[in-house]
């Protein structure tokens, strides 16, 4: 825990990293990136599959999806100007 409030401090300043926290970004940054739900379960050490889903989130990713199509319109809107 001391290891992980050291160096957060050294990048972000004032704010303060549990080793949860830094654990979760990583299996949601892994699932994004991999999408692999085994693998994602063995990385953190997870037994079953069901626990690796918490980091799985259906929902984000098609608001992330729907954000970028909205500014592509918006982009190819403005271009024809």
């Amino acid at each position: 825990m001391v290891l992980v409030k050291k160096y957060t401090k050294a990048f972000k300043s004032n704010k303060s990293m549990s080793p949860h926290k830094l654990r979760h970004t990583y299996g949601t940054n892994l699932m994004e990136h991999s999408g692999d739900i085994h693998l994602l379960r063995t990385q953190p050490g997870h037994t079953s599959t069901t626990t690796a889903a918490l980091y799985t989130n259906p929902e984000q990713e098609k608001a992330k999806k729907a954000a970028k199509l909205l500014g592509e319109r918006r982009t190819n809107y403005l271009e024809k100007d």
